[in-house]
Formats: structure tokens, sequence, C-alpha cells
């Protein structure tokens, strides 16, 4: 069953900001803040910390999946908002957040998408620009951390969808929150939609590495949260699912025998996917491109 409305999962995990780009706050005597959500759902995250009357000074970590603008964006205004919070990420994430051409990327896109939706550049007169990011906390495979009563993260790496994708679960509770790492069931979709954006063999690697843990809930950062019968098994489907996409291209380039036509194809095809349909094809274009050639890739 998919859960998408943010309200309380339970009574230590809340869901925050919509449908669409949704985070989780997961409270133990500390609280944390995982998924770094968009500039531009600053305004509803803050109503809804007000709503269900969450005392922001017991948010310690914000936890960043991967380093893409609809999963960081908001973390410049929060730590700015919020100084004591402690932002979380892979080393590579870390690395990611401080350099030069990814942080002007994500703060041009970030610019350009507040400007387009016509919001103001400021909440509550602090900015939500994007900015280079202070990872507190670099975590890989092993990795965790205690938020105190009874509850704790565990960290695992798990590239494939982006180089830098970190995944938390959640042992006390049973909960896989994998940012992008593993397939999404969509609305209205019978099949899984897969994610590989930018390595397959690493995302295939990923899956394999996540599909020993005990899974009862899946708190994506798209399209909410999965819950019972759904959530068990839905690494091993998504394993699955990969390597039959991964099939499928191989044979239709046998077919076609051109790569573009087979890129040009699979944008196509993801363009009817809700989560990639606000890409603009120039945007979305170098995205697949790179999934259908390291699918193709003999690794």
């Amino acid at each position: 069953m998919k859960v998408d409305i943010p309200n309380f999962i339970d009574d230590r995990i809340l869901m925050l900001g919509s449908r669409q780009v949704t985070s989780y706050l997961v409270m133990g005597e500390h609280f944390a803040w995982i998924g770094g959500g968009t500039a531009w759902g600053v305004p509803r995250l803050e109503e809804q910390l007000a709503h269900f009357q969450i005392d922001r000074r017991r948010i310690r970590y914000l936890v960043v999946s991967h380093v893409h603008h609809d999963h960081c964006g908001a973390v410049p205004y929060l730590c700015r908002k919020y100084p004591w919070i402690e932002v979380v990420a892979s080393t590579y994430g870390a690395y990611l957040l401080t350099r030069e051409k990814p942080v002007r990327l994500m703060r041009d896109l970030n610019a350009r998408t507040l400007d387009r939706l016509k919001m103001a550049h400021s909440h509550d007169g602090v900015s939500l620009d994007f900015t280079d990011i202070h990872v507190a906390h670099p975590m890989g495979d092993g990795d965790g951390l205690d938020l105190g009563g009874g509850l704790s993260l565990q960290f695992v790496d798990t590239p494939g969808h982006s180089r830098c994708s970190l995944s938390v679960y959640l042992p006390e509770r049973r909960i896989l929150f994998p940012g992008d790492a593993i397939p999404f069931p969509e609305r209205g979709r019978n099949e899984l939609t897969v994610t590989a954006n930018h390595d397959y063999p690493d995302y295939l690697s990923s899956l394999e590495k996540l599909r020993p843990l005990s899974i009862d809930m899946v708190a994506y950062e798209h399209c909410g949260m999965l819950n019972g019968n759904g959530a068990k098994d839905i690494v091993s489907h998504g394993l699955d699912a990969s390597r039959k996409q991964r099939e499928r291209i191989r044979a239709r380039l046998q077919e076609l025998g051109d790569a573009e036509r087979l890129v040009d194809e699979t944008v196509a095809k993801y363009q009817t996917v809700e989560l990639f349909r606000l890409l603009s094809v120039d945007v979305l274009r170098p995205i697949i491109r790179r999934m259908v050639l390291s699918a193709i890739d003999e690794r």
C-alpha cells in the first residue's frame, strides 16, 4: 500500500513535504530529517512543522541521500534557519557539496525554478538560494548514528542512481530510506520504474547489497511510502525489473543498431513517468543516455 499524504506514519516517524518530493522526520531523543527536499517546498515544510507542533530544537541531523537538486535544495535554507542542524551525506556527496561546478549548477537551477514559479528567493527573511554545504558527518557502509530513545540509523553506500547515493536503514522499525537508489512503483503503472541514471552495473550491485535487509516499509523521497506486503520484497522485485530492463535495452540495441535512436526511444518512455515529466528534454536526454550506455556495458 502506498502512503503519500504527509502525516505521522507512527508515533516516531513523520512524513513531510508532498507526494512529489517527500522528507521524513525520525524522532528519537534527537531528531533526524531524512531527505533534503527543494527550495520551493520550504514554505510547505515550515507550515507542516508548525501544524504538527515539531520542536525544531530537537532536529539534530539532516540526511542528504544524494546530490541532486530535488534532494538537497532546501538544505542551505534549513542550515541557515536552524544552525544547530548537522548535515549527513555519503563521503562522495560531502565532496560534491563543496565543489564549484555542482554547486553552481544547482544554484542556477534552483534560481530558475523559483523564478518560473514566481516565488521569492527568501522565506521568513532567510535566503532560499543554493550555496555550498558543509557535511559534518560523511557516512558509508557500516556507519551509523544513535538517535537515542531506542532508534538508530544505519548507512549503506548505494551508487547507481548517482555516484553519491546513500541509503538509510532504521532497524528498530525495519524501514528503508533509499532516496532514489531502488526502483519505485508509480501510481497507475503496473511496472516498477528503474532509476539507474548514473551507472547500471553499480545500481544492480547496490540492490544486491540491500536485498538481505528485513523491510516492512520503504520511505521514498518521491511518491511517498510503501508498506505492507508490497514493501517486503520490493528490493528483490526491483532487482528483477532492473535486470529485465537491461536485457530489453540490449535486445533493442541489436534491433536498431543505433545507440542514439535507442536513447531517443527511452527518453520518450521516461517522459511518461511522473517523476521525469517535469524535466525538459535537454536535461532528461543526457541522464537517459548515460543510463542506456551503462546498461549495454558488459561489466
